[in-house]
């Protein structure tokens, strides 16, 4: 009997074992179905998750466009807007140029900057080469038409062409150029235009130095007014014009008229193989205005004049050349009534220390001796601040067969970029003439040179 207890113990723990063991693979099996399924949550959660970021990224995407569309609509707008109102192919540039002088015969020490006449608006403007084209504010609007006609009107109160020719006027140029059977290269050109002469331009945004050489300030002219063709061929540029010489329109011998048109030409050739090089060539035969009234050959205000001019550049590396050969002849607009007749040279030399400082040396020459001095527009009187015209101690002699002062000038300078559009411009200038020409105002006398300091401050967009 107790063996036979043995044996069902025995029996029976024998048939434990393996529902003990299948209990214990159960529950690990639960552990892992478990973990899975807290997997299976973490994932949907994810899944979740992508869901809703790529719904909301779908809807920034939506909004986006939405916003792109109304954007460009309104830029179509925009863009309808600016053709319709003209801004289409429209640029506006601008310039000031405040300056400051020391002009030392004169004793003048002041600041110069659209000035007119010491104030007097109803004299006329005062042109020296101590108050010419510098002291300057401009804008400038140029239009471009889909057709390719350009329009420019440029506005320069008391410093531009119009101030000097033309009374109170403030436009320094007023002018279009339309292509000619649709030829880009070939235009008819029409209006006030500014003078073509010499390398020097007219605006201080636009030159190196703050004073301009004596060719430029003496022997050329302001603008014409009237219609030519503008041709392009490569490398070569020519144009010429017919028209008016410093006037808007001919009125003389107090309101009778007066019919005076020149004939101009400029032709240019750059030059390959620079960073930037040319030669150029002017030419001027017609009539011009003359103040020599009672002059040899005058009528109407007006006489015959000749004149022509060669100019050149080069710029390589950090040097730069530029030069100007000119001559002319005017009848009846010299001092003793006869003819004028002038020439002279103008060369100046610029150098780059950096790309922020830049010097430059010009010497200018001009011959004007021929019967007692006399310049393009004729003989006003005794010019003792320029130093042109007759010895003054001949005069008071009463001779008659005085000669006319030759100049000369020697102006050094430097310029700083402080700016992309800003430009600090430094001067000294020493002008002489062969005669006891300028005045000296501290005691009344007469001397042959002059000093000259200017600064400039030049401000453009």
């Amino acid at each position: 009997m107790q063996k036979k207890f043995r044996l069902s113990i025995l029996t029976l723990s024998l048939g434990l074992v393996p529902a003990i063991a299948m209990a214990d693979t159960n529950a690990d099996i639960l552990k892992e179905l478990e973990a899975l399924k807290a997997k299976v949550q973490q994932l949907e959660a994810q899944v979740k998750t992508q869901q809703a970021q790529i719904q909301d990224n779908q809807k920034a995407t939506e909004e986006a466009s939405q916003v792109a569309n109304h954007a460009a609509v309104q830029v179509t707008g925009v863009k309808s807007a600016a053709e319709t109102s003209g801004f289409k192919g429209l640029s506006i540039t601008g310039m000031i140029a405040p300056a400051y002088v020391y002009n030392k015969d004169q004793q003048s020490s002041s600041f110069v900057f659209l000035n007119r006449s010491n104030g007097d608006p109803a004299a006329s403007t005062i042109y020296n080469y101590d108050n010419s084209s510098f002291g300057q504010a401009y804008i400038q609007f140029q239009k471009v038409t889909e057709g390719g006609t350009k329009w420019t009107l440029n506005l320069a109160p008391e410093r531009g062409t119009g101030a000097n020719m033309n009374g109170n006027s403030i436009v320094n140029e007023a002018s279009v150029s339309m292509p000619l059977n649709g030829d880009q290269n070939t235009r008819l050109i029409a209006g006030q235009i500014p003078d073509w002469e010499g390398y020097e331009y007219v605006f201080d945004n636009q030159t190196k130095s703050i004073t301009h050489n004596l060719l430029f300030d003496f022997t050329e002219l302001f603008a014409y007014t009237g219609a030519g063709v503008d041709v392009t061929n490569g490398n070569l540029e020519w144009k010429a014009l017919v028209g008016n010489v410093n006037s808007p329109r001919y009125y003389y011998n107090n309101g009778t008229g007066g019919r005076a048109p020149a004939a101009i030409f400029r032709a240019d050739y750059s030059l390959p193989g620079y960073d930037s090089a040319g030669v150029g060539f002017w030419a001027l035969v017609g009539k011009t205005p003359n103040v020599s009234s009672s002059g040899i050959g005058v009528a109407n205000g007006t006489s015959s004049t000749t004149m022509f001019e060669a100019d050149g550049y080069l710029n390589k590396g950090n040097w730069g050349y530029y030069g100007q050969f000119g001559a002319g002849k005017q009848v009846g607009a010299a001092y003793n009534g006869g003819d004028a007749q002038w020439w002279g040279l103008s060369g100046m030399l610029t150098y780059n220390y950096t790309p922020r400082v830049l010097s430059y040396v010009r010497a200018d020459y001009l011959n004007d001796s021929k019967n007692g001095g006399g310049l393009v527009g004729g003989y006003n009187g005794s010019d003792s601040l320029n130093g042109f015209g007759p010895d003054p101690v001949c005069v008071n002699s009463g001779a008659t067969n005085c000669d006319g002062a030759n100049r000369y000038a020697l102006t050094l300078g430097a310029n700083y970029l402080y700016s992309k559009s800003t430009t600090l411009k430094l001067e000294y200038r020493y002008d002489r003439a062969n005669m006891a020409t300028f005045l000296n105002v501290s005691d009344g006398s007469y001397t042959n040179s002059n000093n000259l300091l200017a600064a400039s401050v030049v401000v453009s967009f």
